[in-house]
């Protein structure tokens, strides 16, 4: 099915809710940059400066973020439609907090940082879903950073995992050393092996050498 340019900026989160009159004025104010990528090409790295408001339309991108501490690396497939890192565009620090790649052929929808100012000025229902979207991932973060965190083990560690991970469900991949994440987690080696090698029997994760897989996030903390 070939979308025209309304029926494409009416399946982003930032323009429902637009009559056709807001479109039609958008369009003719604000350049649209449509932008293809290779599989495996990497579009941006972590520490790179965020200028641009971007859009996934089609294919697959490969998150990897490393920790400041330098402990683990967290990988995440995230799959159309999302925005790119909408939170680094403004702020004190406004680099990618990750390296994204594509994942098969990728197609993305690019907005010129000086265009979100100007539609943040003359589009009241642009401004309004803008500050609902980065209050929501503040509101998700409050909610992590202040709920109880469990007394056991497994709970701690599912507490963990969440609280970095950018989208709630899907595909993971941490690299960690045992002793690293034992650390973190104020436990033994031993003990968090046991807790891995008890999922991956259930299914919910593949232990590989210094990472495991989580097939779905959301399987695994909605058991």
């Amino acid at each position: 099915m070939e979308y025209t340019m309304y029926d494409t900026l009416l399946m982003l989160p930032l323009f429902q809710g637009m009559s056709q009159a807001d479109l039609t004025r958008i369009i003719e104010k604000v350049k649209f940059d449509f932008v293809k990528f290779e599989d495996r090409e990497v579009i941006f790295r972590q520490g790179e400066r965020c200028d641009k408001l971007v859009f996934l339309l089609s294919g697959e991108l490969l998150s990897e973020t490393v920790a400041p501490c330098g402990l683990f690396t967290l990988e995440e497939r995230l799959d159309r439609p999302v925005m790119v890192e909408l939170h680094s565009l403004f702020g004190s620090d406004t680099t990618y907090k990750s390296t994204y790649t594509a994942c098969g052929e990728v197609a993305m929808l690019m907005i010129d940082k000086s265009y979100v100012f100007k539609l943040l000025d003359f589009n009241m229902v642009f401004r309004i879903n803008f500050y609902n979207i980065v209050c929501n991932k503040v509101h998700k973060q409050h909610g992590l950073l202040w709920g109880l965190t469990p007394s056991g083990l497994e709970g701690r560690l599912v507490h963990f995992i969440r609280s970095i991970c950018s989208l709630p469900q899907g595909l993971k991949t941490l690299r960690i050393r045992m002793e690293d994440l034992a650390n973190l987690l104020d436990d033994t080696r031993l003990n968090v092996s046991s807790i891995l090698n008890a999922w991956q029997d259930q299914g919910l994760i593949e232990i590989r050498r210094k990472a495991f897989v989580i097939h779905d996030l959301a399987e695994l903390t909605d058991r």
